[in-house]
């Protein structure tokens, strides 16, 4: 089985557990893969160091498929037996001429797309239920849809205590405070305004702090929310800390993660799927999240989380206050790395190869 894997992008901020996914497929005898990205930039570097055939391609007429010729040479080249795409533009220009050349196209979808750039996808797989009842609503089949979630490898992302001890240390941190922990990028719909307020309103006894990890346009704004929220009461309970390739020591400091990302008018979101979410669980992280987007796929509420309204402050402060309540617990610990194991690459990758298999005829 040949699989060209086709993203028309040269740079990804989920490369790395996409090319373990890739690796963990590869891993089937008789499966030979290829990658097809832009070049430049990181991500065929990435790709070529991890031991992977690597075409780069730039299309001159992105939105134009019929004139991106340069695709079809590639087909040629290598003669696939299937094409996996991911992002819009690949998965038009990969659809219009592997229709032409007979060959299946599976098209991950990971956000909410405009369906015309999946018209000739032979499956869209979705990440989530909200992203698959999105592609519903653009006109696709049941049939022609199948929900896979994004994994990553979950025992990278297994508890360190010593990096725990490590962090909160040096941060002056006691093991009796409970650290919430939110990260991503600073924009409206990624909801850390709302967060920030929702926990200057919690009640509670137990002492707790609030980290959140990224950067964005809204940096300065979330730093007047905090002020505005904490400064004369206690200016150290909300701390921020840049972005960081490696957000593991902040999982294995934190109590709980926290997504209050919810869909915003003219801003985005909600998440089709978030692999912080899922890392967190991984990490042993209960997790607070709005019951939209990929959320209530991932969190069941009480068991490994709590879900709460959708742009909501008062439903948010409701569920860091449930949260807060029922931490430290061990039992929601394990039901949280129990979860996420089940999005595990090697899971994830004999759902692909199935679905794989599905279009190949035996020979």
């Amino acid at each position: 089985m040949k699989i060209l894997h086709y993203v028309d992008e040269n740079m990804l901020s989920w490369s790395r557990p996409w090319l373990q996914l890739l690796e963990e497929i590869g891993k089937k005898e008789g499966v030979e893969q290829a990658i097809l990205c832009r070049p430049g930039d990181t991500l065929k570097r990435q790709a070529e160091k991890a031991g992977f055939k690597v075409f780069a391609y730039k299309p001159a007429t992105a939105w134009c498929p019929p004139l991106c010729r340069g695709f079809k040479e590639i087909l040629e080249d290598f003669e696939p037996d299937i094409i996996h795409t991911r992002l819009s533009t690949a998965s038009a220009i990969a659809g219009y001429w592997a229709k032409k050349a007979k060959i299946p196209v599976v098209s991950t979808v990971d956000k909410y797309p405009k369906g015309k750039y999946y018209v000739n996808s032979s499956l869209l797989v979705a990440p989530s239920q909200a992203v698959a009842r999105h592609m519903k609503d653009q006109g696709f089949s049941d049939e022609k849809i199948v929900v896979i979630a994004n994994p990553i490898r979950v025992a990278d992302y297994a508890p360190k205590e010593e990096e725990r001890i490590r962090l909160r240390s040096a941060e002056g941190v006691d093991e009796n405070t409970l650290v919430l922990l939110a990260m991503g990028r600073f924009v409206a719909w990624k909801g850390f305004d709302l967060l920030i307020e929702a926990a200057a309103s919690l009640k509670t006894e137990k002492p707790f702090c609030l980290w959140i990890v990224g950067d964005g346009p809204m940096k300065e704004e979330l730093l007047q929310e905090s002020k505005k929220h904490f400064a004369e009461k206690k200016p150290d309970k909300v701390r921020f800390f840049p972005f960081t390739d490696d957000v593991r020591p902040y999982l294995w400091a934190a109590d709980l993660f926290v997504q209050p990302s919810f869909y915003v008018p003219g801003s985005g979101g909600p998440e089709g799927f978030s692999l912080a979410l899922v890392e967190a669980l991984a990490a042993g992280l209960p997790a607070v999240a709005f019951d939209c987007g990929g959320a209530p796929d991932i969190i069941k509420e009480g068991v490994n989380g709590w879900l709460a309204e959708p742009g909501n402050v008062n439903s948010l402060t409701s569920a860091l206050q449930r949260a807060l309540n029922h931490l430290p617990n061990d039992k929601m610990k394990l039901q949280a790395i129990k979860e996420a194991t089940k999005l595990d690459v090697s899971c994830i990758a004999t759902l692909y190869l199935e679905v794989y298999q599905s279009f190949i005829s035996p020979k």
